[in-house]
């Protein structure tokens, strides 16, 4: 019998588990942040359920100038989009 190989964790999970250990929040912190559950964080930190648009809107903000556009591009939102509104 083989040994099941672990897949690779989705890069959106890897990157909502940096940006929470950024802010220093815990999961149920962050949770009520996002108007989510905690137990909706740790499914996406682990890459089982991806964030619904809404909260990438919020993780965008959350993480800032430098970094909102990992979120905001997981829903569609372009540099190039926004510029066109201004």
């Amino acid at each position: 019998m083989r040994a099941a190989t672990k897949m690779a964790r989705q890069p959106w999970a890897t990157r909502i588990e940096k940006l929470r250990g950024k802010l220093n929040l815990s999961q149920t912190d962050f949770a009520n942040q996002l108007g989510v559950s905690a137990m909706a964080v740790s499914r996406w930190e682990r890459g089982i359920n991806e964030p619904p648009a809404k909260c990438y809107v919020t993780l965008g903000k959350m993480a800032g100038p430098e970094e909102c556009w990992f979120f905001w591009e997981r829903i569609g939102i372009s540099k190039r989009d926004v510029a066109k509104m201004s």
